[in-house]
């Protein structure tokens, strides 16, 4: 079968076939799922490091945590929804957000956390923001 995976920031969706492997699927389409140094940094798809950590809508669309991704997973307190690109296959139609929000609450704000805005993320704010009213005509 051939899914849809739509990555979310980038808003770009692509067509994969069951059982492909999340981590390839951003590579092969120019999507960097490390938020740091494009990956330099990173253990290449073994599971160890974490920098490939993506959200995703419904996690019963990507294949079961394996036994390295949960002990990581579990060990860093990840909230539901994270999952380890380099270790979940595709299983069905999902929508993937790249460097998601690690903490919640205070420490995730922008002020206290020094993550940085990108220039998608505003511009995604000014689609979202409600248009001004309209003036009636006189």
């Amino acid at each position: 079968m051939i899914f849809n995976v739509l990555f979310r920031n980038e808003n770009v969706s692509v067509h994969v076939p069951e059982g492909a492997n999340l981590r390839r699927v951003c590579l092969d389409n120019g999507i960097d799922p490390y938020p740091v140094l494009g990956g330099l940094l990173s253990c290449h798809g073994k599971g160890f490091c974490g920098t490939c950590l993506v959200g995703v809508d419904d996690a019963g669309k990507l294949s079961p945590p394996t036994k390295r991704e949960a002990r990581w997973l579990k060990r860093h307190d990840a909230r539901p929804g994270l999952r380890l690109s380099c270790q979940s296959q595709v299983q069905g139609d999902v929508i993937v957000t790249t460097d998601p929000p690690r903490e919640t609450g205070w420490h995730a704000h922008e002020y206290y956390s020094g993550r940085m805005e990108r220039p998608w993320e505003r511009v995604r704010k000014n689609l979202a923001a409600p248009a001004p009213p309209a003036e009636p005509a006189q």
